[in-house]
């Protein structure tokens, strides 16, 4: 471990399948599958989908070892809406892997990796404990922005980032004792945002800026009109669409909901197709969703291509 390019993920048994998608990515997508290492973090898995993950990563040439998470230091965060205290696992990760791990990547599981992740793995932390992407939801949008400044004493200068994708420098959370302060504050603050506030809250200011390409989310991939007139912004969102390195499926529209689509979902139907689960029922539609309609999400991405060759 202490050699291998270490990669943390979290989830229960409703979302196996897609973490081993997203496990599949990586290694279909590194030239060096050998030195990947994954921790899962274990939020009740079952035995027959720990089996699955473990023998699709092991076919493609990485390794996994499931970790359990303290449940009992979250039972007093806070959450609302249709979250869990899940979300909050990633604040406590240096003391759930072995104390040999000083650097790890924590990825969701709803996305893709689309380049070799040793890329990543090798960003220069310049003594920061962090390093993410921009949240370019927050940033476009005014009323968001207004709301961190009151509740987090933000300022448009620092930035905000998002938590799904995230390079950790462990050893310098471990001796500054951060998941404990991250814990604390998931308890004592209630934040709009959840885990991601607490982390902004905390490392406000010092964390590493990585290009938007390593986390492209819907307000980049989408491209929404609060988006284009920002042009900082637009132009970012652009150079990452040009060559995403990672495809974050955040937000309501879910790549295993709907049938294959190119341009759209259908890589995840290809790396899905490496993994044990290459013979699940497809798609997985959520009967309690309403409102999201494929042909609404794929005249998003033709207004994205379009805008992209506009300004690009």
């Amino acid at each position: 471990m202490a050699n291998s390019i270490n990669i943390i993920l979290a989830t229960d048994k409703n979302y196996a399948q897609h973490a081993t998608v997203a496990m599949a990515s990586v290694l279909l997508n590194t030239y060096t599958p050998k030195k990947i290492y994954f921790f899962v973090i274990d939020d009740n898995i079952n035995a027959d989908n720990k089996e699955k993950m473990l023998s699709s990563v092991n076919k493609l040439g990485g390794r996994l070892s499931f970790v359990t998470a303290n449940e009992k230091a979250l039972e007093d965060v806070f959450v609302s809406g249709n979250l869990t205290r899940a979300a909050y696992l990633r604040l406590d990760i240096p003391n759930m892997v072995p104390f040999s791990v000083d650097r790890i990547i924590y990825i969701d599981c709803d996305l893709l990796v689309l380049s070799d992740i040793k890329q990543l793995w090798e960003t220069d932390l310049n003594g920061k404990p962090l390093a993410a992407t921009e949240d370019f939801g927050i940033l476009s949008s005014s009323a968001k922005r207004a709301e961190k400044i009151k509740n987090l004493a933000w300022k448009r200068e620092y930035s905000y980032f998002n938590s799904g994708v995230l390079l950790i420098d462990v050893k310098q959370w471990r001796e500054s004792n951060n998941a404990k302060k991250l814990l604390k504050l998931a308890v004592t603050k209630s934040f709009r945002h959840h885990d991601q506030d607490v982390l902004n809250y905390l490392f406000m200011n010092n964390w590493v800026k990585l290009e938007a390409k390593w986390n492209v989310i819907p307000p980049i991939f989408n491209m929404p009109f609060r988006t284009v007139i920002d042009s900082a912004l637009r132009k970012r969102a652009i150079a990452a669409l040009k060559a995403p390195a990672i495809l974050h499926y955040a937000g309501g529209y879910k790549p295993w909901e709907y049938e294959s689509v190119i341009g759209f979902n259908d890589k995840y139907y290809e790396y899905l197709s490496y993994t044990e689960y290459c013979n699940v029922k497809m798609p997985q539609p959520n009967p309690k969703k309403k409102g999201h309609s494929l042909s609404r999400q794929l005249w998003r991405l033709k207004w994205a291509r379009f805008i992209s060759n506009i300004f690009g």
